[in-house]
């Protein structure tokens, strides 16, 4: 069995990954812990300032070993500077390979500009909304609702919960992301309002073994929106890398990549 292990990212829960249950092919063995930054922990993780550090823990917790890790938007900044930090003490996170989902990253710290700070705050409520609407796919929600839940969200998670996103997301040029040899699949979504595909495709090119994928038509939560696709972008990776990640043969094509 390869283990795999789902990350959540910041104010949602393990339930994101639930839409890919009935996916997975066999050999896989798949673990979805709740993260600190979790939707009902911010209270208790709002003013940690090493994130990477608690996501260590996380890891070392996942009976057999964390495996091949899947990092979802905030949670693959977390896990990309636990990455950066292991090989640059000469100490590799011990992980066959990673997948890196919606990632925010840029490599020059110039690139952040003082006018991009409101924009980038202003979009968080509606990167909510599109969390609650696709959760929630099936059921009819007014938008005005659906916009109060939304706020009431973001009001909840509060600065200093948004700041830890920021926070890290303005260290990502300081990641020697160049010492990362892991072979990494990093997905972008085409229309990914909040972390740009263009990222995701920046980031695989900085990676020593990265490849990208972006998918066509999807936003900031591909898991939810087309999880076949999800599941067989994963299942193709792992066929593409060392034996000991490699579950068992029969891949589906991919469509789209």
């Amino acid at each position: 069995m390869t283990n795999v292990v789902l990350l959540h990212g910041l104010a949602n829960n393990e339930a994101i990954w639930a839409p890919l249950a009935g996916h997975w092919r066999a050999g896989l063995d798949i673990h979805a812990p709740r993260l600190p930054w979790h939707g009902g922990g911010i209270a208790d993780w709002r003013h940690e300032t090493d994130s990477a550090a608690r996501l260590q823990d996380v890891l070392d917790a996942i009976p057999g070993g964390a495996g091949v890790v899947v990092a979802h938007s905030f949670s693959s900044l977390v896990l990309l500077e636990l990455l950066s930090r292991r090989a640059a003490a000469a100490d590799p996170l011990d992980v066959p390979a990673v997948v890196l989902v919606n990632p925010f990253y840029r490599s020059d710290a110039e690139s952040f500009h003082w006018n991009m700070i409101a924009p980038t705050l202003d979009d968080f409520p509606r990167t909510m909304a599109e969390s609650i609407r696709l959760r929630t796919s099936g059921h009819t929600i007014e938008p005005e609702l659906l916009a109060d839940m939304a706020r009431r969200m973001t009001e909840w998670i509060g600065p200093y919960g948004w700041l830890r996103f920021f926070d890290t997301y303005l260290r990502t040029p300081l990641f020697r992301v160049d010492l990362v040899e892991a072979p990494a699949l990093v997905i972008g979504g085409a229309a990914d309002r909040s972390a740009p595909a263009a990222e995701a495709r920046h980031l695989a090119a900085r990676l020593p073994a990265g490849e990208s994928v972006t998918v066509p038509g999807c936003g900031h939560f591909p898991m939810l929106e087309r999880p076949d696709w999800f599941t067989g972008a994963v299942h193709a990776f792992l066929d593409r890398i060392p034996d000991r990640t490699r579950p068992l043969a029969g891949t589906r094509p991919l469509a789209g990549t």
